[in-house]
């Protein structure tokens, strides 16, 4: 079946829904961002008839990298489709990229697949959603601004020193409709609305809970780094309830990072 394996290209886009896994939202916007940010390389497994069954992602950081939406249709599990496009991904991150570390987050059907391939846990995303209708009146802080040039440079030392990771080149796109908050002339945090879970990133508490007030006025779930017990303990108090744990899981060296920073994980394709 290795020689079904090729490059996802913008025409397959239409076709994602037929592989698209029941309960997710759309994958098909954030396919149209991979397919035009130069780090991040897709495949598609198809059979003879150019049926497609399963698509995977691999996306280079610089040294590290990460599997992402490895999905499989339904009705062609089980026959080592996954298996096979995790490897292939897997190889072309390590001998073409060069990463020495792949991270992935890893849904309850996938986690023994990728434990059988050497994954190993690193640490949970606890899922957490409202239980009620939120009447948001916290004020939006006056220290956010929306992006601009200006921040690039902030918003990446700030990512870097979170994730461990040169994340820019995929959040770059979408830096323009989101947000910083900004203290004594500097970025002290940032929220991409438009990418993936909506990611707050912050090193402070003040702007972390002010970013996350903006968040928040999306209903969709909050995906949170178990290290962040701040937003954890803000988010329970103020209507959300935790629903789900899942794994975080790494091939290769260990790096250092700093989850506590996290207040939304931006997506499950970077953390």
């Amino acid at each position: 079946m290795e020689k079904y394996i090729s490059s996802l290209l913008n025409s397959d886009i239409p076709d994602l829904n037929t592989i698209q896994p029941e309960g997710w939202g759309s994958i098909a916007e954030i396919h149209k961002h991979y397919l035009k940010t130069t780090n991040c390389f897709c495949i598609k497994h198809t059979d003879k008839n150019n049926q497609l069954l399963g698509i995977g992602t691999g996306i280079d950081f610089n040294k590290t990298g990460w599997l992402a939406h490895i999905i499989v249709g339904r009705q062609f599990q089980n026959n080592g489709i996954g298996s096979l496009i995790v490897r292939n991904r897997i190889d072309y991150l390590q001998t073409k990229c060069g990463c020495k570390t792949i991270t992935l987050t890893a849904t309850d059907q996938g986690y023994p697949v990728y434990k059988k391939i050497g994954f190993i846990d690193q640490s949970l995303y606890y899922i957490l959603s409202r239980t009620k209708d939120i009447q948001n009146t916290v004020e939006k802080s006056s220290n956010i601004f929306k992006i601009n040039n200006s921040h690039y440079d902030g918003i990446e030392k700030i990512d870097k020193i979170t994730s461990g990771e040169h994340r820019m080149e995929l959040i770059k796109p979408v830096l323009e409709n989101g947000f910083v908050y900004i203290k004594k002339g500097e970025v002290d945090g940032f929220y991409l609305p438009d990418l993936g879970d909506g990611g707050v990133i912050a090193q402070s508490e003040e702007a972390g809970i002010a970013l996350l007030n903006e968040r928040i006025k999306n209903e969709n779930k909050i995906f949170l780094p178990e290290e962040n017990k701040i937003a954890y303990n803000y988010l329970i108090k103020n209507g959300y309830q935790e629903i789900k744990r899942i794994h975080r899981m790494i091939l290769g060296q260990e790096f250092v990072y700093n989850p506590q920073h996290c207040y939304s994980r931006i997506g499950g394709f970077a953390g």
